[in-house]
């Protein structure tokens, strides 16, 4: 440790040595001005910090990848090596000037020649889990990130063939941004997936606007970053009854056959448990219809459960507008 320590101390005095430059930290070259840009722009800094991979820039002249700080994250631009090979969890020093492209904070290797450089230092560093947040904002940036509950089947944007490495995808108020380079599988797939997912990827932000706000989307890294989820309740019924149409916009029509006049229970629960809608009644001796007005569900996966006293109908409906 002591010997790690002491060539630590040595490549950072190399290093200041060469040039003017600042070895500060992740989390302080993230603070921004006014202007939503990194409040040192344009100073040459030396951080350390934990890889995330993978290289979204894979080609023989280039590394492009996450570094992780104490809390915060920074992207790594590079168009050239230095001889590392990206590895998700790597301690890395990394020397180069900070800077914003579109608003997304990176230490840009590119602009000092002798001095920008990329040094590996230790490997084995631990990656953390992805935050879970329900929408994605500066802090966000360059971090990996969970949004839950994402309805695929109602999304926009997805275009096959593609015209260009990558495209923009349009979920609800979330945005995913599919690269080639970044998640290759994703990029080919002949269809965009459908169901309900909780997706993980890094925070990213492109606004073509200064002073630099909005434009944050979701960057996955690959298919597997999309967990299907699964709500926990099996479909059952012993009540014949159709529910149409499914998915739905603005209305939703239940219609079953009954024998007898009996009271019933109707709830629609979204995927953490929530009751959006409920009533009770009594069904008529015959033939029953039940309208429900969905105009202000949010889009998403929901359970509709009815109930008599001797049967049930429990079934999901999908809200897409």
């Amino acid at each position: 440790m002591k010997k790690l320590s002491t060539l630590f101390s040595l490549i950072i005095g190399i290093c200041l040595a060469a040039s003017a430059q600042v070895y500060t930290t992740v989390d302080s070259v993230r603070i921004n001005n006014a202007f939503g840009a990194p409040a040192d722009s344009g100073t040459v800094v030396a951080v350390t910090g934990i890889v995330y991979g993978p290289n979204s820039y894979p080609t023989a002249n280039g590394d492009v990848f996450m570094l992780r700080g104490q809390t915060l994250s920074i992207k790594v631009y590079s168009s050239g090596t230095f001889g590392y090979s990206i590895n998700t969890g790597d301690s890395v020093l990394v020397i180069g000037t900070s800077s914003t492209y579109h608003g997304n904070a990176e230490i840009d290797l590119s602009y000092t020649s002798g001095v920008d450089t990329i040094i590996k230092l230790a490997s084995g560093g631990i990656v953390d889990t992805p935050l879970v947040v329900s929408s994605i904002a500066e802090g966000n940036e360059s971090q990996l990130i969970q949004i839950n509950n994402v309805n695929m089947s109602t999304q926009t944007g997805w275009t096959v063939p593609h015209t260009k490495h990558s495209f923009n995808v349009h979920v609800g108020s979330i945005y995913l941004f599919v690269d080639s380079f970044m998640s290759p599988d994703l990029w080919n797939l002949s269809a965009a997936p459908t169901g309900v997912y909780n997706i993980i990827g890094f925070g990213t932000q492109y606004s073509s606007s200064y002073p630099y706000s909005g434009g944050y989307s979701l960057e996955p890294r690959s298919l597997a970053d999309f967990v299907q989820v699964t709500t926990g309740i099996s479909e059952i019924s012993n009540l014949t009854a159709a529910v149409y149409p499914n998915p739905a916009s603005t209305k939703l029509t239940v219609t079953f056959s009954y024998d007898k006049e009996e009271a019933y229970t109707l709830r629609v629960t979204d995927l953490t448990g929530r009751v959006v809608y409920s009533e009770t009644g009594t069904t008529e001796n015959g033939d029953n219809t039940l309208v429900l007005n969905t105009a202000n569900y949010s889009n998403g996966l929901y359970i509709l459960d009815l109930r008599t006293t001797d049967k049930s109908l429990v079934t999901k409906i999908n809200i897409s507008k």
